[in-house]
């Protein structure tokens, strides 16, 4: 009998500790309490009146109404009654691509995806290769006309730290012109703007993607770079609301606007002290990480656009500044076509914003689980996509030092022969 409930003992503490090695003890942090009213507009820079935001092609020749797109992509086609996952996705090494869409897929999500990669001498080795085998993926390869710090001085497009320079001056020319009767191009645009930097000129290349998808169709933008998905990220959304649009927030308890140096100084230069002071104490609003049906996400890109051409700032990030006073200011919910605009905090939404968690180890925060390496919106439930996940050095070690080889290794032994 003794030794019986001696073995019944040691099965228990043998359960219990595989449970615990599995994570299957661990609890995420439940944390219900709501800080909505931090994002309330604005009132002393509140914009009166309904907003209207040309289209972005409309420098060409404003008086012109037959331009249009032209820019076709590499390979991939459009669907245009398709959910889509949008993002500008430039000088990456393979493993990051295959995070992004190895991960989605596996969330079950078959809509469409389309990315922006680098120009071919940029490309890195079995990239193009990789991405030719995916489904449903639609890559443009479009060469950029770039430029020194000055916005003068021609330069090759150049790397910087072992990737693409996102803050490089460039032109994104030939992507407008005109076509005859036929359909065929007969003449390409040039950039009509002065250069900007490829961090902000990416919003346009969304809106001419934009244009491919019907008006009910949910688009997500999101950095390629550092996001993973966990769900399917477009299941249960509402349909056919006629404009709805998605914004998702920075931690308010770790991060403000007037608090973030980068911040600060992205408005200050945009919009002026007394603008930058009056949104000081709001949350921060993530600029790489938006939803929304297509004709209220179409309108979004109409203005990120136009808050470049208004400000004409060259200041590198500038877009984060462009995103949170247009929202502020209620200057983009005045849209028309934009039937309601929802701010999401942080952990709260589909989108899980993790940069501004980045002062302690995501652990102890209490939304991550170490032994599975899965993050939890803070109602307890997995978050379907975690931005901003390389801030941690657990999870940097677990996607960089063990997934990125393993995936790698996989796809090379798999087309060692093509």
């Amino acid at each position: 009998s003794r030794f019986l409930t001696l073995l019944l003992l040691a099965v228990v503490v043998t359960t219990s500790q595989a449970q615990e090695d599995n994570g299957e003890d661990w609890q995420p942090r439940i944390d219900e309490r709501s800080r909505s009213e931090l994002f309330n507009v604005v009132e002393s820079i509140r914009v009166q009146g309904p907003s209207h935001f040309p289209k972005p092609s409309r420098l060409v020749d404003p008086s012109d109404k037959t331009i249009e797109v032209v820019v076709e992509p590499a390979f991939g086609e459009h669907r245009p009654d398709q959910d889509v996952v949008m993002a500008y996705a430039e000088g990456y090494d393979l493993p990051y691509y295959m995070m992004f869409m190895e991960t989605l897929r596996g969330t079950g999500f078959d809509g469409d995806v389309v990315l922006a990669i680098a120009d071919h001498p940029f490309l890195a080795p079995h990239v193009l290769d990789y991405l030719k085998t995916q489904d449903n993926l639609i890559v443009y390869i479009h060469p950029l006309h770039c430029y020194e710090s000055d916005g003068r001085t021609p330069s090759p497009r150049r790397m910087k730290n072992g990737s693409m320079d996102v803050f490089q001056m460039c032109h994104l020319g030939n992507v407008y012109g005109w076509k005859d009767k036929n359909g065929k191009v007969i003449k390409k645009a040039k950039d009509p703007r002065t250069g900007r930097v490829v961090a902000t000129l990416r919003y346009e290349w969304y809106w001419i993607w934009a244009q491919q998808y019907n008006a009910n169709s949910w688009i997500m933008l999101i950095d390629a770079r550092d996001s993973f998905f966990q769900t399917n990220p477009f299941v249960d959304l509402p349909r056919n609301q006629n404009g709805l649009l998605y914004f998702f927030g920075e931690n308010a308890e770790a991060t403000r606007l007037g608090i973030s140096k980068k911040n600060k100084n992205w408005l200050l230069r945009s919009y002026g002290v007394e603008t930058m002071q009056a949104m000081a104490e709001r949350p921060t609003i993530c600029s790489g990480s938006t939803m929304g049906e297509q004709v209220a996400i179409e309108t979004y890109l109409r203005a990120m656009v136009n808050e470049w051409d208004e400000t004409d700032i060259k200041m590198t990030g500038a877009d984060q500044g462009f995103h949170n006073y247009l929202y502020y200011s209620g200057k983009l919910a005045s849209s028309s076509t934009i039937s309601k605009l929802v701010v999401w905090e942080q952990g709260k939404g589909i989108i899980n914003n993790l940069g501004a968690l980045r002062t302690k180890p995501f652990v102890e925060w209490g939304f991550y689980n170490e032994k599975t390496y899965e993050v939890y919106n803070w109602d307890g439930e997995l978050s379907p996509v975690a931005h901003q996940w390389d801030r941690d050095a657990h999870l940097h070690n677990r996607y960089v030092r063990q997934l990125f080889p393993a995936w790698k290794k996989k796809f090379l032994s798999e087309h060692k022969d093509d």
